[in-house]
């Protein structure tokens, strides 16, 4: 049940401290946590080296930012762990949470991800609120893929175990079997041309293709900052909303296959009609990230040929999970 956990950090000296207190404070001790620091100009860095005498810590400045993907994967190379907690620097985890997904995704042998209910966080202290973060992803006809009651208060309904198409990246537990399954070569488990935001819509694809499960575990929870919020509208996130659009169409090309467009026919034609449209019009800072799309479309394209042939799940039956009736399944146990 040994677990590794990869933080990731780019300028997040207000939060850092009690993210790493969390995981000091957990029940089930983590074997390793590895900080990647994505080129920060703030004290996060120094904030992180801190906890050098509490945690089994190993810190790694880069002199750039090479994106969220490429630091997750180098973070993955360097622990040896069966388990490993991807888990955002604004969020700080209830001290059983790591006890709870392993002890949950250890007796179910399919497991190859699990994720618990983040709430939103308030303050340097990430204090907890009753606003839910994600309880699971989720996934529609269009392509898009959503946190589970995101922006909303908790329901009876978010408080039960279930089987969710993926976790979200800020707190995502992954079995390291599967994350070497469906790696590409060079152990590149989260695809680094990405280089932020989809990538772990992504990989869940992949994994799902392949037979892994994701569990929603509820028991254990975690409270996330999060600093792009959809709900509030993409107004001022420039940068984010071009690498949301060019990594739309990455996301697509690396998984779908011809199937899929079939069951998932007219809704992702018609968003994609609404991106283009938006693009050309009311948010043209993103119209570069329809050309970067493009350009990377080769590349992708062979992923997905590759992705296609060593599915062991039917895009068929993946296409179910896309629709309401399909998106959530009972966890017994």
């Amino acid at each position: 049940m040994s677990v590794a956990v990869v933080v990731v950090t780019h300028n997040h000296s207000p939060t850092i401290s009690a993210t790493l207190r969390g995981i000091a404070a957990q029940t089930l001790s983590p074997e390793r946590v590895v900080v990647i620091d994505n080129a920060s100009a703030d004290d996060s860095l120094d904030q992180a080296r801190a906890f050098a005498t509490s945690l089994p810590l190993e810190v790694v400045a880069w002199r750039e930012n090479r994106g969220f993907a490429a630091a997750f994967n180098e973070g993955v190379r360097r622990s040896a762990a069966p388990w490993v907690l991807s888990l955002n620097p604004d969020c700080r985890l209830a001290p059983d949470f790591l006890a709870v997904l392993t002890g949950w995704a250890t007796g179910q042998p399919r497991a190859g991800a699990a994720c618990g209910l983040l709430l939103r966080a308030r303050g340097a202290d990430l204090a907890e609120t009753d606003i839910v973060d994600s309880a699971g992803m989720v996934m529609t006809p269009a392509g898009r893929h959503l946190d589970r009651g995101a922006g909303r208060a908790l329901t009876p309904k978010l408080t039960h175990p279930a089987r969710v198409f993926g976790a979200s990246g800020a707190a995502a537990l992954y079995r390291r079997e599967a994350m070497e399954d469906v790696a590409y070569p060079g152990g590149e488990v989260m695809d680094e041309g990405f280089f932020a935001y989809r990538e772990d819509a992504d990989l869940a694809w992949r994994l799902q293709r392949r037979g892994w499960e994701c569990l929603y575990l509820p028991a254990a929870r975690g409270y996330h900052a999060r600093g792009f919020r959809p709900e509030q509208g993409r107004r001022g996130h420039e940068r984010i909303n071009r690498l949301s659009v060019r990594n739309r169409f990455l996301l697509r090309w690396s998984n779908a296959d011809w199937r899929w467009y079939l069951a998932c026919f007219p809704a992702w034609l018609l968003r994609d009609v609404v991106v283009a449209s938006a693009c050309l019009t009311a948010e043209r800072s993103s119209l570069p990230g329809l050309a970067e799309a493009w350009r990377r479309r080769p590349f992708q394209r062979r992923r997905g040929a590759n992705n296609y042939r060593r599915a062991r799940v039917s895009s068929w039956r993946l296409a179910w999970w896309f629709y309401p009736w399909g998106r959530v399944r009972p966890l017994e146990g």
